[in-house]
């Protein structure tokens, strides 16, 4: 049985795919980073170029794994506002992104069953003037269907909210 990291940094087919936080977050159409962090994590969307060249399935930014907890979180970066967001682009890249990553792990003997899986879609924040912090911790984007059946966990937030959770869950600064 397998870990996931350990399949993701060791088997060739995937060795040139880790890069920083910082660069998975890049929206390349205006060239800005959502995040700053150097944290190494792995770059899903290369991963998903290398297993399928020629056609690509929808995936999200990256993967980080936290082995000792046995978490993955699902991480899709989106430099807009939750209102510019395309719904069905987001429950396709759930969706794609799990089956790929589905398939990785019975590829390579990694037992699914072992880790807990997060789907997290970052976004820039709304510019609410009223703020209302319980639309804010509610799954957007028509995707509270998919808990359970896909993901163990949805979260849906703003790049701020995102930042301090990173640095409370990784002791990391600079997202």
């Amino acid at each position: 049985m397998a870990e996931l990291s350990f399949v993701l940094r060791n088997n060739i087919q995937y060795t040139n795919c880790r890069d920083t936080l910082k660069e998975t977050s890049k929206d390349t159409e205006n060239n800005e980073y959502l995040c700053q962090s150097s944290m190494e994590v792995y770059d899903f969307d290369c991963i998903v170029k290398k297993l399928y060249p020629q056609k690509q399935p929808a995936s999200y930014d990256s993967l980080i794994i936290d082995e000792k907890k046995k978490i993955v979180y699902c991480v899709e970066f989106k430099n807009q506002v939750p209102s510019q967001i395309n719904n069905a682009n987001i429950k396709k890249k759930l969706t794609n992104g799990r089956d790929v990553l589905n398939n990785i792990c019975t590829n390579e003997n990694v037992q699914k069953k072992n880790y807990k899986f997060i789907y997290c879609v970052i976004h820039k924040p709304a510019h609410n003037r009223y703020g209302n912090p319980l639309v804010d911790r509610e799954t957007k984007f028509e995707l509270k269907a998919y808990t359970d059946t896909h993901f163990d966990k949805i979260v849906t937030n703003d790049i701020n909210f995102f930042k301090n959770e990173f640095r409370k869950e990784f002791k990391e600064e600079g997202c």
